[in-house]
């Protein structure tokens, strides 16, 4: 029975570092990664939007109609990407306490779980 209980405890403390880990990488995403995400999509908007706005001059010289409605089309959808993704990087530095939030309460819940099976917790 010892032994049991010595391996359910290895159990629970794995656990808790694959929490901790979890939880810092969540953090450095959320804190680190998503602000350099929203900075550098945000210098690349700025220097792409130059080159595409440089390109409406070029498009307007193509003769073909069809043609130059397919590559207008093409470069429309190039600058509302980019602030697509401005957005969603900005979106997860905002909104990234949830993750966080909910990684703990699962952490909680896989902890208890653990507590009732081995019978260390609860009322006795």
């Amino acid at each position: 029975m010892l032994k049991k209980r010595k391996k359910d405890k290895k159990g629970s403390v794995t656990l808790y570092v694959a929490f901790f880990i979890t939880a810092i990488v969540i953090i450095a995403i959320a804190s680190v990664f998503a602000p350099m995400g929203v900075l550098f999509n945000t210098e690349m908007y700025i220097a792409g939007e130059g080159i595409l706005l440089d390109a409406n001059d070029s498009i307007q010289n193509i003769q073909d109609p069809v043609i130059r409605a397919q590559v207008e089309a093409t470069v429309q959808s190039a600058l509302s990407q980019s602030v697509d993704n401005i957005e969603l990087n900005s979106d997860i530095f905002q909104y990234s306490w949830i993750f966080v939030l909910i990684l703990s309460a699962i952490m909680v819940f896989l902890y208890t779980r653990t507590l009732t099976e081995v019978n260390q917790g609860g009322f006795q």
